[in-house]
């Protein structure tokens, strides 16, 4: 278990040097950050939270789908 941690570590660092020094990738961190919090709002706003988060699950599943496929709109 403390290796793993460890690696964890080590990869949650190496990722914050990567974004420190990449604008490109500060940039898409930033926009992931905004996308996950208005995900995070219309979750907390809905009355059926299960099915909200649930459809957050599918529309991040088609998107990253479509962009596999290269169907980007």
């Amino acid at each position: 278990m403390p290796a793993m941690i460890f690696s964890l570590r080590n990869l949650a660092l190496m990722a914050a040097r990567k974004l420190a020094q990449d604008p490109d990738a500060r940039a898409k961190a930033a926009d992931l950050a905004r996308k996950a919090g208005r995900e995070a709002g219309r979750i907390a706003r809905s009355d059926d939270r299960a099915h909200a988060a649930g459809q957050a699950v599918r529309r991040a599943r088609e998107g990253l789908r479509r962009r596999l496929r290269g169907d980007d709109d």
